[in-house]
């Protein structure tokens, strides 16, 4: 069984250094509906200047062997796999999803709620229906994870911040080390620019061409040894600097981790 998989970008603003990009998958065995929701899609990333990455998907099969997205938009009623089903799978193998659901039938409706179902949208689709819908469920990635678009050397790239581990300027570029072991050249930020951007999001500049992030370091001393194991020289001039904002920062994690437990925090602050 041959499916066509399409994607369609919307690049909506320029303004900014850098921008979140959403990806948004519609599943929906209907050509005619896909289109439909494709375009209104459209309207509202314009109409709310945010960029997105539409997936058009012509079964569950296809959702499930291709590029996830950030939010799909799921019809319940297809052949071969059924948007259920696929909701099923897609927990079972990735939680990032989130699933607004699409449905002529309201007595299905009550079999389709999920962990990571947000929404339902009725058919036929209303615009208005889907804007309110679709902003939810970005306003609820936002909450969830931040995230960083950069231009690496192939292309356009969206980097989950957390998992950002250090960056090393190496020539003209800056190269970034990531949770999982992957690497990527930066090709129009270096550490200076990159700092600028993230240094209220617990990275620290510990050398000239050297940003680490706190939340990934193991022990800090001459040396940070990061959880990957590397070990990263800091400068003389800046070594007490960085001590104090990693205290800072393991401060205001003991604090949060207190105030969601109920419990004193496991590290003693001034002030």
């Amino acid at each position: 069984m041959n499916y066509r998989l399409y994607i369609i970008y919307y690049r909506v603003s320029l303004e900014k250094e850098y921008r979140m990009m959403y990806r948004i998958g519609i599943c929906d065995d209907e050509e005619a509906c896909r289109i439909e929701i494709s375009e209104s899609i459209r309207n509202i990333a314009l109409k709310n200047d945010i960029e997105v990455k539409i997936i058009q998907y012509e079964s569950g099969i296809q959702v499930m062997d291709c590029e996830k997205p950030d939010i799909l938009i799921l019809d319940i009623e297809m052949e071969h796999i059924d948007g259920l089903e696929v909701r099923d799978l897609l927990e079972q193998t990735d939680n990032e999803v989130l699933i607004i659901f699409c449905t002529s039938h309201d007595e299905i409706m009550s079999k389709a709620y999920g962990r990571n179902v947000t929404d339902f949208i009725k058919k036929p689709v209303r615009e208005e229906e889907i804007e309110k819908k679709l902003l939810h469920a970005i306003n609820i990635i936002n909450r969830r994870v931040k995230w960083i678009c950069l231009n690496t050397i192939s292309g356009l790239t969206k980097f989950k911040i957390s998992d950002i581990v250090y960056g090393i300027a190496q020539g003209r570029y800056l190269k970034i080390y990531m949770l999982d072991g992957s690497e990527y050249f930066i090709t129009d930020k270096g550490v200076s620019q990159l700092y600028e951007m993230l240094k209220d999001m617990n990275f620290a500049r510990i050398s000239r061409s050297v940003i680490i992030n706190f939340e990934n370091v193991n022990t800090i001393g001459d040396e940070m040894i990061m959880t990957d194991g590397v070990k990263l020289k800091s400068s003389r001039r800046m070594k007490k600097q960085i001590q104090e904002d990693f205290f800072n920062y393991m401060c205001k994690v003991a604090r949060v981790t207190s105030l969601d437990k109920g419990t004193q925090p496991f590290v003693v602050c001034d002030g």
